[in-house]
């Protein structure tokens, strides 16, 4: 809010002294577009390329894992940490949708990425041979925003310094930031085989 009262009581020429003679087109944007709108696009594509980079995801988020049948050891669950699996459905080999019980499977969230493995003396179920006959719903993520590592926010912090900086798109400029960002973030990185 102090950033926009600022903009607003600013003219033109000052604001280019503040944001310097490249920024004149983002000023200009700056003042075009609501502050709020303009952060929550940066906040959101900051998340976005970090989560890409490490392959996980930062807040609770649920998702749906699709295979064409149960694989003969365990199951590789993306997007770590894995917090807890809903359930897991299953077209037996008549073609009908099956909810395969919890006491059939093991989940082991503390592995990254998590694993389901079937229960000792059980054995995975025969599947319908067609596309996407087993489904997995899971919930992954730390929990809320203020239980992601301080490293990953300060990732994203910089990130969206780094976008705003640059949000005209001008060429040529060299975004060394990418480095440090991706220094802060390679230790929890998940790489996918």
């Amino acid at each position: 809010m102090i950033l926009e009262e600022f903009i607003a009581s600013q003219s033109s020429d000052r604001l280019i002294d503040v944001f310097g003679e490249r920024s004149r087109s983002s000023a200009a944007r700056l003042l075009r577009r609501p502050l709020k709108q303009t952060l929550a696009g940066l906040i959101a594509g900051a998340r976005r390329y970090c989560e890409t980079f490490q392959n996980r995801v930062y807040v609770s988020q649920t998702w749906d894992l699709f295979l064409e049948a149960f694989p003969p050891g365990c199951i590789k669950i993306p997007l770590p940490p894995l917090q807890s699996v809903a359930f897991i459905k299953y077209k037996d080999s008549s073609g009908e949708l099956q909810t395969l019980e919890s006491s059939e499977y093991v989940v082991d969230p503390y592995s990254e990425p998590g694993l389901i493995f079937r229960a000792y003396g059980k054995s995975w179920p025969a599947t319908y041979p067609e596309a996407n006959s087993v489904q997995i719903k899971f919930v992954a993520g730390y929990g809320a925003a203020a239980d992601v590592p301080p490293e990953i926010r300060q990732s994203i912090l910089l990130k969206i310094a780094d976008l705003y900086e640059h949000r005209g798109g001008d060429e040529g400029i060299e975004k060394n930031i990418n480095g440090a960002i991706e220094s802060l973030l390679w230790p929890d990185r998940i790489n996918i085989l």
